[in-house]
């Protein structure tokens, strides 16, 4: 595996876009579909039926609303959006495509996928986050800052709860934010690609209920590091906090699937 510490260490910045105060990273990417700009008017209905259905399906996915053995038909979820079949199939086409539902004769479930691959996503990350975090720590506004100490505070209180769902959901705000920050479209993209099917797993590991406070801790120092305009010391406290969950998961002993049915 590629070391980030060497990978970042010719990092330059990124061109800055402005960002507006209280933005939500993870929920802004997932929300582009549900926009509604002056032109959505003129939308033919069926076609604003689609991303609302895409959405909804997308968002209940990743919170784990939707559980992995639920299944959707075509018909079923026309019914519950009283829409007709056609738009449903497109939204469901939609979530295929993108990995996060898979087909099981006529029905639709939710994509699973195995801890091994689980761990490969995250080298992947380990690399990629360790980018984000070392151009943050040049680029970040005090603006973002805020939003990123707010988002710690709120995973203090997921993790205070024992709520799984909603940390882990923050977790990945809290890293998109990060991306965010540094104004390069090109790695929040493909972070947020990363960051949903991570979410596939991580809302099924029991075992990351147990990571939940030492993984708050981990992005505090990361947050200090940003705050402090310190890249070295940001990338050596994002690569040690991935590392940690990837040995999490190795530690696990179990697959997906076997959760899953349970």
């Amino acid at each position: 595996m590629l070391n980030c510490l060497r990978l970042v260490s010719g990092a330059g910045t990124f061109p800055r876009k402005s960002l507006s105060e209280g933005s939500n990273a993870l929920s802004e990417s997932n929300a582009i579909a549900r926009k509604r700009s002056s032109s959505r008017m003129y939308m033919p209905t069926s076609a604003r039926l689609s991303d609302d259905v895409y959405s909804r399906l997308k968002e209940d996915i990743l919170s784990a609303s939707l559980k992995s053995d639920e299944r959707l038909y075509e018909t079923t979820v026309a019914e519950s959006f009283g829409g007709s079949r056609t738009p449903v199939r497109e939204a469901l086409l939609r979530l295929l495509e993108e990995g996060l539902l898979v087909r099981q004769g006529r029905a639709y479930v939710v994509s699973r996928i195995s801890v091994s691959e689980m761990i490969d996503i995250y080298r992947v990350r380990q690399n990629l986050e360790c980018l984000s975090a070392s151009i943050a720590a040049e680029t970040i506004t005090d603006a973002e800052l805020s939003e990123l100490r707010a988002m710690i505070e709120a995973m203090r209180t997921a993790a205070g709860r024992r709520d799984g769902s909603a940390f882990n959901l923050l977790d990945s705000e809290f890293h998109l934010a990060i991306a965010k920050s540094t104004g390069n479209e090109v790695l929040m993209g493909i972070l947020t690609k990363l960051h949903e099917r991570v979410l596939l797993v991580r809302n099924s590991v029991e075992r990351f209920l147990s990571r939940l406070e030492n993984a708050n801790q981990e992005h505090e120092a990361i947050y200090n590091a940003i705050r402090r305009r310190q890249s070295t010391i940001a990338v050596a406290e994002m690569n040690s906090h991935i590392q940690s969950t990837i040995e999490s998961l190795k530690a696990s002993g179990i697959d997906l699937v076997e959760i899953n049915e349970r």
